[in-house]
């Protein structure tokens, strides 16, 4: 599974705002490929290290906070917990990656920066 979330804006202290995409990939005829991401739910993304990681390609985990599922990223001190604001989408996404993780699929997350990704 892959996963990119792209981060909109800072909303102060330790809270971005971004949404959280899932995205295909179809071979193409020129031997590369063709992306296509569907919008899973806008998401904030709360720092639970010492600051935000990087724009990179991180392996994804689940972490429960207060009861809470919330998609995990980051290394060493740099980690952040993604807390997706559409109740129903969170819903059948965290089945979905539950279902995933179990079956040791590589699920990975990508960082990006932007307004307008897509």
């Amino acid at each position: 599974m892959y996963l990119r979330f792209v981060r909109h804006n800072q909303l102060g202290g330790n809270i971005n705002r971004g949404s959280l995409y899932t995205v295909h990939f179809e071979p193409n005829e020129k031997g590369g490929y063709n992306e296509h991401p569907s919008l899973i739910s806008d998401a904030y993304e709360i720092v639970s290290g010492a600051d935000y990681p990087p724009t990179l390609i991180y392996q994804a985990e689940v972490r429960r906070v207060n009861g809470h599922m919330r998609l995990s990223f980051g290394r060493g001190d740099r980690q952040s917990l993604l807390h997706l604001i559409d109740h129903d989408a969170r819903e059948r996404f965290f089945t979905e990656l539950l279902g995933a993780l179990r079956d040791h699929e590589d699920v990975r997350i990508e960082v990006a920066f932007g307004k307008f990704y897509y």
